[in-house]
């Protein structure tokens, strides 16, 4: 990797689900360089082993093990994907890159878009679409509390983070996960970003890799409201702030660390109203 500081490596790009990776994933494409694929996903993805050995072979063919993921990484100056940090830094990562989101609007807008994915396309991921996105069909408070969509919903940007494949690690264990990783993300000079800073996160990878030019950011992989309206009652915000309370954490801890620029409680919930009401949620 060729960086403004001459630095040699390559720099891990985290694909947060619903945080804007799809429209970044086409930009970074554009770079010398670049791995996008088709191998996007690390088993750590999808919280435990079974779900991965349930699914077809095309979409299997998609994870990444390991060793691949060392090959790749030491062929190229930037990898993006659905790859988890601890998976990046341990296949030889530099560096990472990630954007984030106010942890309860990435839920609801995960929530929408499994409940937009066609029969086909669920079932073309084995079980893990046929028990797992399918649960979508529910009511917000019942997917919540579904047993099967831990590893995306609950406190999904963290786990991103940490690569936990277990749900019930108590929390003074996640907390100090947490706290480890912040400190390699301080130390390897880590780009965290907003979702509504995409620009700006885009121009700070392109710098960081040397690219003379930075590419067009579009829209793509935008949520569709597809399932009817709902109301956010309390019960089912509660249950929201449960399983976002890590990612809070982690958001918290970044930005302690100087990593993320500090967002007010206040600002985080006025993302997350506009984005429920956009989704076709109505605020109890």
């Amino acid at each position: 990797m060729r960086g403004t500081e001459g630095e040699a490596g390559c720099l891990g790009v985290v694909h947060v689900p619903k945080t804007g990776g799809s429209a970044l994933r086409s930009a970074v494409g554009e770079l010398p360089g670049t791995y996008r694929g088709p191998l996007y996903f690390d088993e750590a993805q999808f919280g435990t082993a079974a779900w991965v050995a349930g699914m077809p072979g095309p979409r299997r063919q998609r994870i990444a093990s390991p060793a691949e993921l060392v090959g790749i990484v030491g062929s190229h100056d930037l990898v993006m994907g659905h790859f988890t940090v601890t998976s990046l830094l341990a296949a030889g990562c530099n560096s990472i890159a990630m954007q984030v989101r106010e942890p309860r609007a990435r839920i609801l807008s995960l929530y929408r878009y499994w409940q937009s994915q066609p029969e086909l396309e669920r079932s073309s991921w084995g079980p893990w679409g046929t028990e797992v996105m399918a649960t979508a069909d529910l009511a917000l408070g019942p997917f919540l509390i579904s047993p099967g969509v831990w590893p995306a919903v609950d406190n999904g940007i963290a786990l991103q983070a940490l690569a936990l494949r277990k749900r019930r690690l108590p929390g003074v264990a996640k907390r100090s996960a947490v706290s480890r990783v912040c400190a390699e993300l301080k130390d390897r000079r880590a780009i965290v970003e907003w979702s509504s800073r995409s620009e700006t996160f885009l121009e700070r990878v392109c710098d960081r890799v040397g690219a003379s030019t930075v590419p067009p950011l579009g829209r793509e992989n935008v949520t569709m409201v597809d399932g009817d309206d709902q109301k956010i009652d309390a019960s089912a915000h509660r249950i929201l702030r449960r399983v976002t309370r890590i990612d809070r954490h982690f958001l918290n801890q970044l930005s302690d660390a100087g990593i993320l620029d500090r967002r007010s409680p206040e600002e985080l919930d006025l993302e997350f109203e506009t984005s429920a009401i956009a989704l076709g949620f109505r605020l109890d």
